[in-house]
């Protein structure tokens, strides 16, 4: 098969072709059965003559379409006939195992499903407490998707999961994707998966009961998204907590305690829940939320091209009922942003539109003596 043209290879998979249509299986079919959308293109040579065709030769392709539906070519006699019988099989009845990780809320614990895929089509998902999904699986592009439901009390429950598959589209060692369900509890819930292909079936039980690896544990810890289940009236239903919000949204002076130097730098809080701060040159990203009506807690990574582990962050507490240091407020904040050998950090913050010439002279006097 290998010494063919690659005009004769694409005589050879038309063959195959019209031989599986007279068995009333379809080219739509078959391209669905393979992942693979050109056969119309490999089998016409005249108009396609390039050796790859969306990354598969036609020697690969003719193999393939052979393998999968248990077929032979005779390149001598140009035939195609089943390997067993005149008709030809089904497709292979191949089997992939995978062990499903996922972080379960409410037991605060990484939680495990079985993920049987049957022949790249029907999709079975078993968890260890007899509940059973049933649905389908389907690659589109470099993404896995797989659509599963279970009865429930009265009505089906649903489950949508997508992984990036890559360019490999079957059979990965190991998945990464997400999950979107409703939980026991009727909350609509998301979250983060990890797929482990499983290849010795006799490990099966035992993994599921042994402990999960630490890796996958850190990886999935708290990936996990649950939505309020309420339809509010208006925008204003949303957060009651957001006139509160509107209330801190604005520019700040923070002041840092940096060995026997006070550094300034500028904080954004802006409505949408959104924090910038520039100190030092350097510019952090993040978010913040209430803690309680006088507690304002900050999250910032700086927005450098390093990688996650290189990156430096902050993590600040504003304390707005604070009278010590009127009109500062007293601020902690622990981070890694700062050239010092201490990670916590004495900070003082000032709504801008209070501040005055002197007040940077007045934070550096408090700071260094405290």
């Amino acid at each position: 098969m290998e010494e063919m043209s690659g005009r004769q290879l694409a005589s050879a998979i038309t063959k195959v072709l019209q031989y599986l249509k007279e068995h009333k299986i379809s080219q739509y079919e078959i391209e669905r059965q393979l992942n693979y959308t050109s056969l119309s293109k490999a089998k016409n040579f005249e108009r396609y003559p390039q050796s790859v065709i969306e990354k598969k030769t036609r020697s690969e392709l003719l193999a393939r379409l052979l393998e999968e539906y248990g077929l032979m070519y005779d390149e001598k006699s140009d035939r195609v006939q089943a390997l067993q019988g005149n008709t030809p099989l089904e497709p292979a009845n191949v089997t992939l195992h995978y062990i499903m990780y996922y972080y379960a809320f409410a037991r605060e614990t990484i939680g495990k499903a079985i993920i049987k895929i049957v022949n790249k089509k029907r999709v079975y998902i078993d968890y260890p407490l007899n509940e059973h999904w049933e649905g389908t699986y389907d690659v589109v592009e470099n993404y896995t998707f797989i659509y599963a439901e279970k009865m429930g009390d009265a009505t089906p429950v649903k489950k949508l999961i997508c992984l990036f598959s890559g360019t490999e589209r079957y059979g990965r060692p190991i998945l990464l994707g997400t999950y979107s369900t409703v939980k026991r509890d009727g909350f609509p819930a998301a979250g983060s998966i990890l797929l482990e292909k499983l290849e010795d079936l006799s490990l099966l039980e035992q993994k599921i009961r042994a402990e999960t690896d630490p890796r996958i544990e850190h990886y999935l810890l708290n990936k996990v998204f649950i939505s309020d289940s309420f339809t509010p009236n208006n925008l204003d239903s949303l957060k009651p907590e957001y006139s509160l919000i509107k209330k801190y949204a604005d520019l700040y002076k923070v002041f840092f305690r940096n060995k026997k130097e006070v550094l300034e730098g500028q904080l954004k809080l802006g409505r949408n829940g959104k924090a910038d701060l520039m100190v030092n040159e350097i510019q952090y990203a993040g978010s913040f939320h209430l803690l309680d009506p006088h507690t304002i807690e900050i999250n910032l990574t700086d927005i450098s091209d390093f990688t996650h582990i290189g990156k430096e962050s902050f993590h600040l507490l504003i304390k707005t009922n604070q009278s010590k240091y009127a009109p500062f407020y007293l601020t902690s904040c622990i981070g890694n942003g700062l050239d010092s050998a201490h990670m916590l950090f004495e900070c003082l913050t000032i709504a801008e539109n209070k501040s005055d010439p002197h007040t940077r002279d007045e934070a550096r006097s408090l700071l260094l003596k405290s």
